[in-house]
């Protein structure tokens, strides 16, 4: 499905990736420490960054220089580590937003509701998103990823900063998720949060990608 070739990043003389060679099928995980390069390698593949040197391919077309909104149309999107949503519109309105784009108002709300089940935020899709907490922000947003209809999924550090029943919650929907057969590129700071999600896990340290 993807395939990320020889892929490298120099910010201002610092090199934050170095060749990294990757191919996504499934669940893969990336663990390692912060700085390690594990997000900005994430941002490249949703064209939010552009690399250095390198190529990724996806459905064996070549997406490198595509515009983060082109990359997302064919089927990649990115559930970011902090949460970024419409605050005072309602759980339900935030999932539809960018369902507008393609789907009239009534289709793009009954779509959002019917993900919102999914995603186990129904009781609160009434609700404005300034009133959730950690753990149901994190939620609101794979909800927003999945509106997308993605083939794959990019998830950044989906776990960090909650709790244990919340990020019960989140790995209980991203299993789900799994289910439905779409693919994810998952990060984490140890490779115990991924070790029943992933299909493999790779360590990034120093830029640099180590099958774990």
């Amino acid at each position: 499905m993807l395939r990320v070739i020889d892929l490298s990043k120099v910010y201002n003389g610092n090199v934050v990736l170095r060749g990294i060679n990757l191919e996504v099928e499934g669940f893969v995980g990336i663990f390692g420490p912060n700085g390690s390069g594990k997000s900005t390698l994430l941002k490249i593949i949703a064209g939010l960054e552009k690399p250095t040197c390198g190529r990724i391919i996806f459905e064996e077309k070549d997406i490198t220089a595509m515009k983060a909104e082109k990359i997302a149309r064919m089927g990649i999107s990115m559930v970011f580590q902090i949460s970024r949503p419409f605050k005072n519109l309602s759980v339900v309105e935030n999932i539809a937003t960018p369902l507008l784009l393609s789907k009239s108002y009534r289709e793009a709300m009954e779509r959002a509701g019917e993900i919102c089940e999914f995603v186990g935020l129904n009781a609160l899709k009434e609700e404005r998103a300034e009133k959730l907490s950690q753990g149901e922000l994190r939620l609101l947003e794979i909800g927003r990823a999945l509106a997308m209809q993605p083939k794959l999924l990019l998830l950044d550090e989906p776990f960090s900063g909650l709790d244990v029943e919340n990020a019960r919650r989140v790995r209980r929907i991203l299993r789900k998720i799994k289910k439905e057969g779409v693919s994810a590129l998952i990060t984490a700071h140890r490779m115990k949060l991924l070790r029943d999600l992933a299909d493999r896990s790779y360590e990034m340290r120093g830029g640099k990608l180590a099958e774990g």
